[in-house]
C-alpha cells in the first residue's frame, strides 16, 4: 500500500538517496541535469509516493524551461524514480498520472522529457523531433514531448533552454 503526496521540505535526503540508487553514479553529468542547475523545481509539482510506513518509494519533479526559438514556457519532467522493490507495481504510472493531472490543472501546456519512448508513450508522450524541438547534446530520439492543451507543441521549433529568473526591481520578474 502506498499514497501519492506532495514532497515535504524534509524529504530531500530520502529523495537524493532514492535517485542515487535508481540511477548509475554520475547521474548529474547527464545533459538534462544542465537544465536543472541553479533552477528550483516547480514547487507545486514535486510529488512522491510514500509506503505505509512513510518511506519514500518514488519521486517525480518538473523544472521550468523555455521551448524553442519562440521561448514558450514549458516543463522538463524528471527524474522519475521508483525504489527497486516497488517497481512493476504501478508506482511510476501513478506518479506520472497524478503529476501530469496536477500540471494540466495548474495550466501548464507542454511537457518535455528525456527518456525511453517505449515506457512514456502510454502517457501520451511522442518524439519531439517532428516538432523541431531539440535539446542540444542529447540524443534526439530520447527527447519526448506531451501537449497538455491542443497544439501546445506546434510553433515550438528550436532548442530548449533552462528558465532562469532575474528580479527587475518594481517591474517584477522576467526570464533571463
Amino acid at each position: 500500500m502506498y499514497t501519492i503526496t506532495t514532497e515535504r521540505p524534509e524529504d530531500g535526503p530520502a529523495i537524493e538517496s532514492l535517485l542515487d540508487s535508481a540511477f548509475a553514479p554520475g547521474r548529474e553529468s547527464k545533459v538534462s541535469y544542465r537544465y536543472r542547475d541553479g533552477v528550483a523545481p516547480v514547487e507545486n509539482l514535486k510529488v512522491v509516493a510514500r509506503a505505509s510506513d512513510d518511506t519514500i518509494i518514488g519521486t517525480i519533479r518538473y523544472w521550468p524551461i523555455l521551448v524553442g526559438a519562440a521561448q514558450k514556457p514549458g516543463l522538463l519532467l524528471g527524474p522519475l524514480a521508483v525504489a527497486t522493490n516497488w517497481q512493476a507495481k504501478g508506482v511510476g504510472a501513478a506518479l506520472m498520472h497524478r503529476s501530469l493531472d496536477m500540471a494540466a490543472w495548474a495550466r501548464h501546456t507542454r511537457v518535455l522529457l528525456v527518456g525511453d519512448y517505449g515506457y512514456y508513450k502510454r502517457f501520451g508522450f511522442r518524439p519531439a523531433a517532428p516538432h523541431g524541438i531539440v535539446m542540444p547534446g542529447e540524443n534526439p530520439a530520447r527527447l519526448l514531448g506531451l501537449s497538455l492543451s491542443d497544439g501546445a507543441l506546434e510553433g515550438c521549433a528550436g532548442p530548449i533552454q533552462p528558465w532562469r529568473w532575474v528580479r527587475l526591481g518594481s517591474d517584477g520578474l522576467r526570464a533571463a
